[in-house]
């Protein structure tokens, strides 16, 4: 176990209290647990591993890396138009982490604990000679065969993403002192959007009945609408111009193309791309307002050309920006995010 900390002290004084006196939980004295959905709904799983220096740099609070661990799995949970009841947490803790560390991650669990209704039902901890890394498996509750998935999207649906693209790329950036942002408030505001993004918990259940396809921005907007063509049979084109930015990204990449590039196909937005039937259009309009999350149409979907599901993406003449696949790939030689 890490530095100073017995594991099963560790469960009893710090972890336990998260299961909030849920019964299946057990008390985080057994070795499994047990989940029984609502009437009519089924249970819909997602899990996510985040690794220090990998998914978020080895300098992030404990409180942060707790936040953030919880709510990516939480987005995943959104897209799928589910609302999150429970998760396992698999916790794996260097010889570095002390005592202090745990209390201080815990407090992060429980701050969103209570802000996403959601509890701990079970999981591991264990000693390891590498990095920090842990992994959440997630459990949400969808209306019995309701559940959005990616494989949905028909042609000239049109193609929507929630909230502002490209803030964490910047944010990470700027964390890892590779990009200069000058004014304190933009910093803080990029940089909070990557250590603590805003799953979309409240949109996600209502685009029930309305959305298409969908699946969470964690990739890259470029990179997760291709996983809907892909899983569809269905190409898209999105137009630059019509992708929500925030202020502070629009300050910060002014008139520099790659930069602009950079928040098509960064990642760690954890916002929701969606299609939906143009037939809809008003149904959105009014998820919107009843979510308060702002969401923008930004393209449609095409008919696959070449046999081969692809995303392109125009800028305000029609011309075609290079933007690639885009998206961070684990195995394909990438460099590491933090």
């Amino acid at each position: 176990m890490a530095r100073g900390i017995d594991e099963f002290d560790l469960i009893r004084r710090y972890f336990a209290p998260l299961t909030n006196g849920e019964p299946g939980a057990l008390g985080l004295r057994d070795d499994a647990a047990w989940i029984r959905p609502d009437s009519g709904m089924e249970l819909v799983v997602s899990a996510d591993a985040i690794v220090s220096g990998v998914h978020f740099p080895t300098s992030t609070k404990p409180a942060d890396v707790a936040r953030r661990a919880l709510r990516v799995n939480l987005s995943d949970i959104a897209a799928k138009g589910a609302r999150p009841c429970c998760y396992t947490l698999a916790l794996q803790l260097p010889d570095t982490v002390d005592e202090d560390w745990a209390a201080a991650f815990v407090s992060g669990l429980a701050g969103d604990q209570e802000t996403y209704g959601v509890f701990l039902l079970g999981g591991d901890t264990t000693r390891t000679p590498g990095p920090l890394s842990l992994s959440i498996n997630i459990f949400g509750q969808a209306i019995e065969n309701k559940m959005i998935k990616r494989s949905s999207a028909g042609v000239d649906d049109d193609v929507y993403v929630s909230g502002t693209i490209g803030d964490a790329a910047l944010g990470l950036a700027s964390i890892m002192g590779d990009l200069a942002v000058d004014d304190a408030e933009d910093r803080a505001f990029l940089e909070g959007r990557f250590l603590q993004p805003e799953p979309r918990v409240s949109l996600g259940p209502a685009l029930v009945g309305t959305a298409a396809a969908s699946a969470d921005v964690s990739d890259g907007l470029v990179a997760d609408l291709g996983h809907i063509c892909a899983a569809s049979g269905v190409s898209a084109e999105i137009q630059q111009h019509r992708v929500p930015f925030s202020g502070a990204a629009r300050r910060v990449v002014t008139d520099s193309q790659p930069l602009w590039t950079k928040l098509l196909t960064g990642g760690d937005d954890y916002e929701i791309v969606f299609t939906a039937p143009a037939s809809a259009r008003d149904r959105v309009i009014s998820i919107a307002s009843a979510t308060g999350v702002s969401i923008m149409r930004i393209g449609r979907t095409i008919p696959v050309t070449d046999g081969i599901p692809a995303v392109s993406v125009r800028d305000e003449t029609d011309n075609i920006v290079e933007a690639g696949f885009g998206g961070y790939r684990h195995f394909a030689g990438d460099v590491t995010r933090g």
